[in-house]
Formats: structure tokens, C-alpha cells, sequence
């Protein structure tokens, strides 16, 4: 058999960004190609100097991005000479195929720099929610260029269209220079995966839980790989043994709601969670209260729909989509105002016209009858919208999202605590990590068996090795050095 190796270009001793090389007999499929968001903090500046033209260099300079050649786009190593220096001073991967765990930008994020040769191989409801995240998100930029690419050297910015290929759980990906196959996992976001490199007897656990909804998705992924030579695990919580399972959650989030039944209540949640949106509309429904959506959860689910997806989709035909004020004209609802991106005048539209179910709910609407709703909210940015609502002093906000983890968003986290207070609202936290704790990560390992463990995705992978040490741990623990490579 001929020779084969992992190196770890990202996501060595730090959360997010991972970028994982597997090669065998000199050809390699890419695990992930995802922001290193604490890094790209610590670096990013303003638009003004990261402008298209060199935004490469900056990254590979301040190693946002690994100084690795042959695997980034070619019109924009044209663009800036300087890349051509950096790069060559790097050793080279010859990689035919990017391979994504999930639809998390720590994940995917940086996939927008790769060359146009690389094919990219997603499910077919990450694809989806991908493409839908790209879409709504605030920015246009090069990193949003992940299925569909301006040639920036061209003068006509030509289109290009990357290669995909659309896996199936289960299945043998397809243009992965060794047997490689997705199983699905129980994480945050649904359409997320592991994988088992069957040629290399090597598992990726991807981002994994086993306390969520979807747990016997986790517990069926271990059963396929036990026995594996190598597990390439994450570890974000490895240093954590606190377990809350999502019914916990649930629980807790129903106490609060019902406690509040003179007044407004809303929950805080990511968009892409379609399983806590899902139970917070049937929750609603229970309580005797009407669930309202933000659009952009709106507008994915009715992606998702046309998709013909396997995941199950809240039905929203007795549901609210909060119809934001946006316009100048028309009383702040002028749908043909510029104000309105077209995916979001599309989310409304099919709603006037009866084309999608569920209907608009205004912030007027809300002000009226706060105690009749349930407003199930996309970020903490939403505090604003509560500020023209003007909800009774005394209703709660419920916080469902993982907690601030760095000073940016620690800084965020301040602001909207300075909101809450000013509009004299009551702030609860009810939240389910999307990630395994120490004691489920030890029971992953010792159903697998595996020969060795790669620890990545954590900032404490020395944890690992501590815990091998005291025994709770059987397997050989390798630390992964970044860009080191590791013979299989």
C-alpha cells in the first residue's frame, strides 16, 4: 500500500479553523478548510487594508491561512506577486477534493481562497444551508466565494462555478484519492458528519455530541469506527464535564415562558439550529402563544423545503415571520425599497401572496398583544428590534446560544446586557453546547478503541495526555504540530 499521512494545516491547540490533510500515495483530499476565527481577530483589520487585491497576502502573512502552495486560486496568486514568495517557501499539498464536516464557518469559512481545481464535497442539505448563510450574510467578499467565484484577474470578473460533489451518508465519497465515507453525527446544526477513511483506518469526528436530540446518530457513527488505527477527535470541551442534555433545555426554556404570562417573551437562538426552532414553535403552541421567526430562520427552512431535505422542518403554517422595518417610505414596509435585500423581499412577498405558509407579524403587531407571542429571535443584535417594540418592563429574554468566548464577543455581550437593562428586561441563559464534555469524549475513545488518538479543534489537547497518564485514556495520544506531518 503506498505511503500515507495527516497534517494538520489549522485547528492544532485552538477551537475552529481546522484544515486537515489526509494524503495517501501523493495524492490528498482536504477535511474542512475552515476561519480560524481567534486568529483572524487578532489580525484582521479594516477593509481599507485587506482590499480584494491583497487579502491573501495579508492572511498567509499573519498565518490567517497555512503558507501552503498548489491549493489557492490561481487569479488571485496573480494579483499579488508577493504570495508567489510567501508560498514558496512552504511545502506544496496536491489536492483534488475539500471534504466538509458541517456548515459551520469555522469549518468551511475559508474554503473561498482554494483553488477552482479543488472539488468540494457537502451533503446535499449542507450544501443548502451554506449557500443560504452566504447569501444572507451581511458582507460580499472573497470568502463568500465558496460555490461560485469571480475571476478576479479577468477584466469582465468572469463566473466560475466550483465542482461539487453532493455526498450521501453511508456511501463512498467520490473523487477522494482513498475510501472515504461520511456518517452522520449529533451536533447544533443538522447535516453534520464524521468520517471514516476506510485505507487508512482512520476516523474524523467532525464537531460531535451526544446529548442532543439526534444522540443515537453519534452512538451509530462509534459503532462503524471502533477498531480504527487513528481517531482525529475534537476536543472543545475536554477540559469540561458538565453535560446538558437538550430536553434539560427544553424544560427549562417552557418553565421560563410560562412563568412570564402576562408578557412578552423571546428566545435567542442561532438560525441554522432548526431543531431548537422546531421545539420552540411546538413549544409555543403548547403554551397557547404564537411563535414568530426571524426571516432569515424563515427563509432557510423554505430552502431547505424545496430541497426535498431529510431533516425535519418545522411546519410553519401557523407561524409568524417578523416583517423588520426597513424603508424610508411606506411606513417603514416598503418592500420595492433598495432597503430590502432580494432574499429578504422574497421571504415577505411569498407571504403576502400566499406562495409559502406562515404570515407577517409587524413590530406594532407585537407591541399590542405582547403576551399572545413567542418571538423566536437570530441573534443578539435583535435586541433592537425589542427597542421598538417597547415590551413591558419585567418581559423575558432567554438566551439559547453558546456563551461569549472571546473578548470581541465579550464586548458584544456587554452591549446587549446594557440593552436588556435599559429596557428593563429579565435575562435568563438556557443552552445545550454543540459539543461533547470530557466524560462523553472519554466514552467515545473507549467504545472505538482506537490505536491512537489525534486530539484537534481544543485549546487544551495536553488534557488527552493527562488523562492517558491517570489511565481514564488507553489509547497513544500524538499532540499534532501544525503543517508536522504524521505517518500513518
Amino acid at each position: 500500500m503506498p505511503a500515507s499521512k495527516l497534517r494538520i494545516l489549522d485547528g492544532a491547540s485552538c477551537i475552529g479553523g481546522n484544515k486537515i490533510v489526509l494524503e495517501l500515495g501523493g495524492d490528498s483530499a482536504l477535511l474542512d478548510f475552515g476561519i480560524n476565527m481567534k486568529r483572524k481577530r487578532e489580525y484582521a483589520l479594516g477593509y481599507r487594508a485587506l482590499t480584494i487585491a491583497n487579502k491573501l497576502y495579508y492572511y498567509l502573512y499573519s498565518e490567517i491561512l497555512p503558507k501552503v502552495s498548489g491549493i489557492y486560486r490561481s487569479d488571485l496568486l496573480k494579483l499579488d506577486e508577493r504570495v508567489r514568495d510567501l508560498l514558496g517557501k512552504g511545502e506544496g499539498v496536491n489536492a483534488s477534493l475539500c471534504v466538509v464536516s458541517h456548515a459551520h464557518v469555522d469549518h468551511y469559512g475559508s474554503i473561498g481562497f482554494l483553488s477552482e481545481e479543488i472539488k468540494l464535497a457537502v451533503s446535499r442539505s449542507m450544501k443548502t444551508i451554506m449557500e443560504t448563510a452566504l447569501e444572507t450574510s451581511a458582507a460580499y467578499d472573497v470568502e463568500s466565494e465558496v460555490f461560485r467565484m469571480r475571476d478576479r484577474s479577468s477584466k469582465g470578473s468572469d463566473r466560475l462555478e466550483r465542482r461539487v460533489e453532493v455526498f450521501e451518508e453511508g456511501s463512498r465519497i467520490g473523487g477522494a484519492p482513498f475510501r472515504l465515507v461520511p456518517h452522520p453525527i449529533d451536533h447544533s446544526i443538522p447535516a453534520s458528519f464524521g468520517f471514516l477513511a476506510e485505507d487508512l483506518s482512520l476516523a474524523y469526528t467532525g464537531d460531535i455530541r451526544r446529548h442532543g436530540i439526534l444522540r443515537s446518530l453519534t452512538d451509530e457513527f462509534v459503532r462503524k469506527i471502533e477498531g480504527v488505527d487513528y481517531l482525529l477527535i475534537e476536543g472543545t470541551r475536554i477540559d469540561s464535564s458538565i453535560r446538558v442534555p437538550e430536553e434539560e433545555v427544553s424544560a427549562e426554556i417552557k418553565r421560563y415562558v410560562v412563568e412570564k404570562g402576562d408578557k412578552l417573551v423571546c428566545v435567542i437562538t442561532s438560525p441554522t439550529d432548526i431543531d431548537r426552532i422546531r421545539d420552540l414553535i411546538k413549544l409555543s403552541e403548547e403554551v397557547g402563544r404564537i411563535p414568530v421567526v426571524c426571516p432569515r430562520s424563515a427563509y432557510l427552512i423554505d430552502r431547505l423545503m424545496a430541497s426535498k431535505t431529510r431533516i425535519k422542518l418545522p411546519d410553519l403554517s401557523n407561524v409568524g415571520i417578523y416583517f423588520e422595518r426597513r424603508s424610508l417610505g411606506g411606513g417603514g414596509y416598503e418592500l420595492a425599497s433598495q432597503h430590502y435585500r432580494p432574499w429578504l423581499r422574497r421571504v415577505y412577498s411569498d407571504r403576502l401572496d400566499g406562495r409559502r405558509p406562515g404570515f407577517l407579524v409587524k413590530s406594532e403587531d407585537v407591541a399590542r398583544r405582547q403576551e399572545r407571542y413567542l418571538m423566536i429571535l437570530n441573534g443578539l443584535d435583535y435586541v433592537l428590534e425589542l427597542a421598538q417594540i417597547k415590551p413591558r418592563p419585567g418581559s423575558r429574554v432567554i438566551v439559547s446560544t453558546s456563551e461569549p468566548h472571546d473578548e470581541e464577543q465579550e464586548i458584544e455581550w456587554s452591549k446587549f446586557e446594557r440593552w436588556i437593562n435599559l429596557l428593563r428586561l429579565d435575562l435568563r441563559i438556557a443552552h445545550s453546547s454543540g459539543h461533547a464534555d470530557r466524560e462523553t469524549l472519554i466514552e467515545i475513545i473507549e467504545e472505538v478503541k482506537p490505536r491512537k488518538i489525534i486530539p484537534i479543534h481544543t485549546e487544551n489537547p495536553y488534557e488527552f495526555q493527562r488523562l492517558a497518564r491517570i489511565g481514564e485514556i488507553k489509547s497513544e495520544v500524538l499532540i499534532p504540530e501544525v503543517g508536522k506531518p504524521i505517518p500513518l
